[in-house]
């Protein structure tokens, strides 16, 4: 299995009492759980994340031999996309990212 490919993340400025990209990334990257790791890009109004969740006590060798490593990827795949999400839900609710909402890639 090679190295988990990151998951895009983008948030779009949705009101005018929304701070400003640079501010917000910052908050952002800091609510990150301390084991994944992010690039970001910035616009004015938009924040691009890309998030790559990497599981706590896990190397990218565990896999190795398991006859279904295919189907194991792609089940990773889909739980870490599923993490990203819900972390993003949970770190919007926060008061200081209030005028960002979740935008499309």
């Amino acid at each position: 299995m090679g190295a988990r490919q990151p998951y895009e993340v983008a948030l779009v400025r949705a009101g005018p009492e929304a701070a400003a990209a640079e501010t917000t990334v910052m908050r952002l990257v800091g609510m990150l759980p301390a084991h994944w790791t992010c690039a970001q890009r910035l616009e004015a109004d938009r924040i691009t994340l890309l998030v790559r969740v990497h599981r706590a006590g896990t190397t990218d060798l565990d896999d190795v031999g398991d006859g279904d490593a295919d189907a194991d990827a792609d089940a990773d795949a889909d739980a870490d996309a599923e993490a990203v999400r819900g972390w993003l839900a949970w770190a919007l609710g926060d008061h200081a990212l209030r005028g960002w909402r979740a935008g499309g890639p």
